[in-house]
């Protein structure tokens, strides 16, 4: 999964997803047309930040702990199993698919982007610490493959974190307003502020603010 900050500082908090959002996945197993059926109400009230969405503990705490390498397994005390096992949530993710286990590994490549593996065991008996260790040492090895992952994907990445500045500049651009009051708002020169928004689109390689809209929407 590709997983991408689109919040930042007090909106990222108050967000059931502390700013982050899946903008890309590909399943080596695809799931069945009714599971799909099945979750697909879930899905749609998550696009639209529904107040009743509830969110999974294991999501939660994957991105309460962004921004470092890290491999969990379902049972080892990350997240509290018996309670999360009991929930709505866990039904319809790991019981109707016949889930018995899961191993997550969450790869940063930077501040704002996250590749996620998740490893799923549909048999009986757990998996093991050794095979936790296994897979992380591997995905952790290959930093090229993630991000190929990202960009084959329609996720151009920058090669750093946007500054304050240039963060402040895309939610102004990702509002509709128009450079000259963008400039006003940063309280700069409309010259300035055009070089600034051509820098962005380069670090996200497209050439227009649709195109920046698109990637930013994981259109």
């Amino acid at each position: 999964m590709a997983a991408v900050r689109v919040l930042q500082g007090v909106q990222a908090k108050a967000d059931p997803l502390l700013g982050w959002r899946l903008r890309a996945s590909y399943d080596l197993v695809p799931d069945s047309e009714d599971y799909l059926k099945l979750i697909a109400p879930m899905y749609h009230r998550n696009n639209r930040l529904d107040p009743s969405f509830l969110i999974g503990l294991a999501t939660h705490t994957m991105v309460e702990e962004a921004g470092k390498f890290r491999v969990h397994r379902l049972r080892d005390g990350w997240i509290p199993f018996r309670k999360f096992s009991q929930s709505e949530h866990y039904r319809l993710h790991y019981t109707e698919l016949g889930i018995t286990d899961r191993i997550w590994i969450s790869f940063p490549l930077n501040a704002d982007t996250e590749s996620i593996f998740l490893i799923d065991r549909t048999r009986p008996g757990h998996f093991q610490k050794k095979d936790a260790s296994l897979a992380g040492t591997i995905l952790r090895a290959i930093r090229g493959f993630h991000r190929r992952l990202f960009l084959s994907r329609g996720l151009h990445i920058a090669e750093k974190p946007l500054s304050p500045v240039f963060q402040r500049i895309v939610r102004l651009l990702l509002s509709g307003k128009s450079e000259k009051e963008i400039a006003s708002s940063m309280d700069q020169s409309v010259t300035t502020t055009h070089k600034h928004i051509t820098s962005i689109y380069g670090l996200f390689g497209v050439k227009s603010r649709a195109a920046l809209m698109a990637l930013w929407l994981g259109a």
